[in-house]
């Protein structure tokens, strides 16, 4: 993910994401969380879970950043733990989906410990900075999550 880099982009990346509000309106079909540290609130970084596909699928993609500052702190680690409670609880997805550029290892690792499986590898997958990247594609199921967190627990 690449971040807004002007305030016209950041409206519109703001404008494409829904509230959790169940009441009013369809379920949303992007939902977009920051991550604040708790001492002074500062921004640490961002998720969001795009393209959901509700029906027999069931699924979204997540997608991530974090601010430098912050980077390494764990601050990231506990915002993904709400975020899947928010997928799997809150818009009671079946998957979710991340897909990591295989170069990078520390992205790869930070799901990984989430409980993300690989599944694949997509070839020249997305267009990043002008070029098309591969990716490895990654996924939680709501069951293996729920498992996750009873082991935890015990």
């Amino acid at each position: 993910m690449h971040p807004p880099a002007t305030d016209a982009g950041y409206a519109a990346f703001v404008r494409r994401y829904a509230t959790l509000d169940k009441r009013n309106g369809p379920p949303p079909t992007h939902v977009g969380l920051v991550v604040c540290r708790h001492d002074d609130d500062s921004l640490v970084g961002v998720f969001n879970i795009s393209e959901i596909v509700r029906g027999l699928f069931n699924s979204g993609y997540l997608g991530y950043y974090a601010f430098a500052p912050n980077a390494g702190t764990g601050c990231m680690a506990e915002g993904l733990e709400l975020v899947l409670r928010v997928a799997f609880r809150e818009l009671r997805l079946h998957r979710l989906e991340a897909n990591v550029q295989p170069s990078n290892a520390r992205s790869l690792a930070f799901v990984r410990r989430a409980g993300f499986v690989r599944e694949g590898f997509s070839r020249r997958y997305v267009r990043i900075g002008g070029k098309w990247r591969d990716h490895v594609r990654l996924a939680l199921l709501a069951e293996d999550w729920r498992a996750g967190r009873r082991k935890t627990r015990a």
